[in-house]
């Protein structure tokens, strides 16, 4: 099953659902935060095979070759997301992009990939044959035959990728975690932070510049402004916050991309 978090196009005046956006209790994502790392750690009773992703990976852009897209470049902070949300699926039981508490693609990426600004995509996969290991060709073939997993596979507008494949015994679990990236800061952000001063001090220095801002509950739509063109961020609750730059394209014309997970207070 497939999941695409395309970026929000706003055109100038520009205008946001200011004070309507509510922060996430923090308590719940730490919790989610802990169970992805703890998964990272001990693979859930299984082992990541970096072999078997790397292969995915070069499935993956010899098929968008054929296509006459670029390929895919690797990402560790996908990867982190990809290897944390197979984990987490084969400890839950639930094989799906939403978790049973609610948690997504966006939530995770922003939790690990803590570098990266874009719009994430996902594709999952679990398979386990009667016979023989599952290999790399038998899970890319069950995304290129079903019409919304080949999408993410050759979209145009996604530049990096991470596999993340958990082997537990017979049983593979494979992630792709794509993401069309429009921006990186220069280091990785805090995950924790104690004003709106500190989410934009880590905008200092991203590339592409980003000017100004927007922050929405992790992983929602509605956004509340915090600093635009170079004024004071405004002040925001204490809560689980998911950064969403402005990123110009074009005169008078944003894209709100997606970023990093804060902890606010």
């Amino acid at each position: 099953m497939p999941q695409i978090l395309r970026r929000t196009l706003l055109t100038a005046p520009l205008v946001l659902a200011a004070g309507l956006a509510h922060a996430a209790p923090i308590a719940r994502w730490q919790a989610y935060d802990r169970r992805l790392r703890q998964g990272l750690s001990d693979a859930a009773g299984g082992d990541f095979d970096d072999g078997f992703e790397d292969t995915l990976l070069d499935l993956n852009n010899l098929i968008r070759e054929r296509q006459g897209v670029a390929g895919l470049r690797p990402d560790r902070g996908l990867i982190l997301a990809a290897r944390a949300h197979a984990a987490d699926m084969a400890v839950s039981g639930v094989f799906d992009h939403f978790t049973s508490d609610g948690f997504s693609a966006a939530g995770r990426v922003g939790l690990l990939a803590r570098d990266l600004v874009g719009a994430p995509g996902e594709n999952i996969a679990m398979r386990r044959n009667a016979a023989g290991p599952v290999t790399p060709d038998q899970i890319m073939n069950q995304w290129r035959n079903s019409p919304g997993h080949r999408a993410n596979l050759v979209a145009a507008g996604f530049t990096h990728v991470g596999y993340g494949v958990l082997r537990q015994g017979p049983r593979v679990i494979a992630v792709g975690a794509y993401a069309e990236v429009s921006a990186r800061l220069a280091r990785p952000a805090p995950l924790r932070v104690r004003s709106s001063d500190e989410i934009a001090a880590a905008l200092s220095g991203a590339t592409p510049a980003i000017g100004q801002f927007s922050v929405s509950e992790p992983g929602g739509d509605v956004l509340t402004t915090t600093s635009v063109a170079g004024r004071p961020p405004s002040v925001l609750p204490p809560g689980a916050w998911q950064l969403r730059p402005h990123l110009s394209s074009g005169e008078h014309r944003y894209q709100v991309a997606w970023g990093p997970v804060f902890f606010l207070g």
